[in-house]
């Protein structure tokens, strides 16, 4: 959660704070080059870039992002 607050934050930024941004810069990204229309959609966007997986299936174990 750490993790995802830090990029919310630091690297999507916020509007009241002067530093949204609705592009997606990661690295190779296919979707860089259209803006986001909402500043949700680009936080949960970038959770398809990142491996980590925070949350687990308390019946099966299974392991997932959201």
């Amino acid at each position: 959660d750490a993790f995802y607050a830090h990029l919310a934050e630091e690297h999507v930024g916020r509007k009241s704070h002067g530093n949204l941004s609705l592009n997606c810069m990661w690295m190779g990204c296919s979707h860089g080059d259209r803006p986001f229309s909402k500043r949700d959609h680009i936080v949960s966007h970038c959770r398809a870039h990142v491996p980590f997986k925070a949350n687990v299936c308390q019946d099966c174990g299974a392991q997932f992002k959201w």
